[in-house]
């Protein structure tokens, strides 16, 4: 009972207006209404893209809302609200609509539809805050991870931020959508267990400090580590800068390596990590004495306040690193995009948000999004439901998830774990191009036909 009732908290999760706001189409007779909403976002900078993740969770919120009872729905409603009329209905309320959208790890720009929610009103409406809240961070973390992947230039990114992250739902989603962009692994063990994405990990200062501050307690450390968990190949990776990098951990390593018998044969990864200091010139004196000392395969792991820029800097100076850690930059990335949620119909009413900020002036009507490749580029335009795009080399980047309330099995199977990653890795060349641009271009257009409704309502509004 509890679980299902902490489950029905994830549609719960909303702002008190879109309660309100149902209260008030209820009592005016528009809650059947069919109401056209679209999920899209806003890049920080002109023409950025974004990588989509967390469609299959808006998916699981549906399944949530449709799959809690009567009873259990009625006990927490009375406790929002006192409009009997109003707690009756949402009681009884079951997702009739539909829902399209593009693919996980789809490459997106800024106004083009995410998702497109068509139902009634109130179902439409009191979706918004917790889509917002599942796909907002989610996409952030997957556009972050990607742009950290990419500029590690092939070298393995490991996301080490499970402790910086809001909560126990965003450790979970960040872990996924670390993984569907390129991280080849977490340290998170609850990602393992509900997703079976293999979790792993270095050592803390915590664990070196507890043996001690003489000049043999770095050794004992690793030492008992290595004892451990050489037999079961797990990763062998010793932190060497709890002290002094140079003076102490690594020589510390060398000799634990050797006195267990840990060479460039064992099966598992081994090797050393610096998390601070500098990590350029430390790095490039350590590979000197692992190679010195025969350990060639020995990997080196930097960690420390990397982001995509730092990782950059430490490759173009020459510094000698295998794998890099991050935790904060993905955990806590600056904002990059911003998710909105917005009406652009009403029955057969095109309806659109006027601003004096272009920017926050939305679509109106409901769209499709397709991809126009030229010349190994593309180019997306985004055109109303009934038209058709030119061209030889076309594609409809929207699918229907859910018809009439209906799930279409077939394609939320593409939402899967090891399909969203595959989808991203095969838009990897395009990606790259986009990344590599000093000056991005615009790659997205409105048909004549969309750009025109928008003009003449824009035009009607201010007349």
């Amino acid at each position: 009972m509890r679980l299902l009732m902490d489950r029905f908290f994830k549609f719960l999760n909303s702002d008190r207006y879109q309660y309100a706001e149902s209260e008030i189409y209820l009592k005016n007779n528009m809650h059947n209404q069919t109401a056209v909403f679209d999920v899209f976002l806003r890049t920080k900078n002109e023409n950025d893209c974004a990588i989509v993740y967390g469609i299959s969770d808006v998916l699981e919120l549906i399944e949530i809302l449709n799959e809690t009872s009567y009873k259990d729905r009625k006990k927490y409603l009375s406790e929002l609200s006192d409009n009997e009329d109003f707690i009756e209905y949402m009681a009884n309320m079951k997702f009739t609509g539909s829902i399209r959208g593009v693919k996980e790890g789809e490459i997106i720009f800024s106004n083009e539809p995410i998702l497109t929610i068509t139902a009634p009103l109130i179902q439409g409406k009191i979706l918004e805050t917790p889509i917002l809240n599942i796909l907002n961070y989610q996409i952030l973390t997957a556009t972050v991870t990607s742009k950290i992947v990419q500029a590690a230039g092939g070298r393995d990114v490991l996301f080490f931020g499970t402790r910086r992250v809001p909560g126990f739902e965003a450790a979970m989603s960040m872990t996924k959508a670390c993984y569907v962009t390129g991280c080849i692994s977490h340290s998170n063990i609850m990602g393992e267990y509900f997703y079976n994405l293999k979790s792993t990990g270095t050592m803390t200062h915590g664990f070196i400090q507890s043996f001690g501050m003489d000049k043999d307690s770095e050794y004992r450390a690793f030492d008992q580590f290595i004892k451990t968990y050489s037999h079961k190949k797990y990763p062998l990776v010793m932190l060497v800068d709890t002290y002094d990098t140079m003076k102490s951990g690594i020589t510390a390593a060398i000799r634990a390596f050797r006195d267990n018998g840990i060479n460039d044969g064992y099966e598992g990864m081994y090797g050393i990590r610096i998390d601070s200091g500098n990590l350029e010139e430390l790095s490039k004196k350590c590979r000197k004495i692992l190679n010195e000392n025969g350990f060639f395969k020995a990997k080196i792991i930097l960690t420390g306040g990397l982001d995509e820029q730092r990782i950059k800097e430490l490759i173009e100076n020459g510094a000698e690193v295998d794998v890099f850690g991050v935790g904060d930059a993905i955990a806590l990335p600056e904002k990059e995009i911003s998710t909105v949620y917005k009406m652009s119909k009403i029955d057969e009413t095109d309806v659109m948000k006027i601003s004096d900020e272009e920017q926050k002036t939305s679509l109106p009507g409901s769209k499709e999004l397709y991809r126009i490749y030229e010349n190994n580029d593309f180019t997306d335009v985004i055109m109303l439901e009934k038209e058709t795009p030119e061209g030889k080399n076309v594609k409809k980047l929207t699918v229907d998830y859910i018809k009439n309330g209906e799930k279409i099995e077939e394609n939320c199977r593409l939402l899967g774990l090891e399909e969203a990653k595959k989808y991203y890795k095969d838009n990897l060349l395009y990606l790259q191009k986009i990344y590599s641009e000093k000056e991005k271009r615009n790659r997205v257009k409105l048909s004549e036909n969309l750009k025109k409704l928008k003009e003449d309502l824009i035009k009607s509004k201010k007349s």
